[in-house]
């Protein structure tokens, strides 16, 4: 087990080492179209600060469900934990990874707006970024958040973004105010219930976000609903493909063994979506403060 672990790790880095190596014309001309099937599958998977999960156990986690893309697309699946923002965000401008997990939503949709990338299938569940205080806090609403302390997930990472978008309709800066980030939204959680910020932010299908309330803690505001763990294809899939993984997906929470697929990745199912979703998602957050 042990060697083939460590074979199956070799591969990965391999992998996304080639990948990565390769410029956009290479990878272009590798694209099969509809008469020829994938002769390898990078599947990257990324679970953004809401899991603090290193690659031997999100290779194991993700190991069945890499089966099922497998058996749907009929070639071999490598999966590359890709954690790394700035590492996703390259190979997805080169077209390097095939299918693309996230859980940070703004990379697949600005992979669907500006790669060439196809929406899969997103979770059943939404996610929505959540502003919560402590049971006992003063706060009542999104504009009482003005002066306060708040405590977030990385600066321009997908949960930031949804706040900024959050506070900007409602006439509040980021900028402007005094806030602290952290990677880990555990460890948000925790400076929370010890009282260390004012306001924390999280997503709402993170395990502080699913919780919070549950556990005494209230939610002060919520953001709309947006695509939550979308997968995307990138153009070396084809349509009929596309359909083929999609009707894999949405049918897995039919099944005993499907659900013990979904259960062991830590979500309920799977739902058609569309890149109007993505593009919509985009637009609402708007571009980028300047750095």
């Amino acid at each position: 087990m042990g060697r083939r672990l460590e074979g199956h790790f070799v591969g990965i880095v391999a992998a996304l080492v080639l990948a990565l190596g390769a410029s956009p014309g290479v990878l272009a001309q590798k694209q099969t179209g509809k008469a020829k099937a994938q002769s390898k599958i990078l599947l990257g998977v990324n679970e953004g600060g809401a899991v603090n999960a290193d690659a031997t156990e999100t290779v194991l986690k993700f190991m069945e469900f890499g089966q099922v893309v497998q058996k749907a697309l009929g070639s071999p699946v490598t999966i590359v934990p890709a954690r790394d923002r700035s590492t996703v965000m390259t190979a997805l401008q080169r077209r390097a990874l095939t299918l693309l997990l996230a859980r940070p939503n703004d990379l697949p949709a600005q992979a669907v707006r500006d790669w060439g990338y196809q929406p899969v299938v997103t979770e059943k569940v939404p996610s929505q970024v959540l502003f919560i205080v402590r049971k006992d806090s003063p706060l009542r609403s999104i504009t009482d958040v003005r002066g306060k302390s708040i405590v977030t997930p990385d600066q321009y990472s997908n949960i930031w973004r949804m706040a900024n978008a959050l506070l900007r309709d409602n006439n509040i800066a980021f900028s402007k105010e005094n806030v602290r980030s952290m990677r880990d939204q555990a460890a948000i959680g925790w400076s929370m219930e010890n009282g260390f910020f004012d306001v924390g932010v999280v997503n709402s299908v993170s395990a502080v976000g699913r919780t919070w309330e549950k556990n005494g803690g209230r939610v002060l505001a919520r953001g709309p609903e947006t695509p939550n763990m979308p997968l995307i294809a990138s153009p070396q899939v084809s349509a009929a493909q596309i359909a083929k993984l999609r009707a894999a997906l949405v049918a897995l929470d039919s099944s005993d063994q499907g659900k013990a697929v979904l259960k062991k990745i830590g979500l309920t199912g799977f739902k058609e979506t569309s890149p109007e979703v993505f593009l919509d998602f985009l637009s609402w957050l708007g571009e980028l403060p300047k750095q």
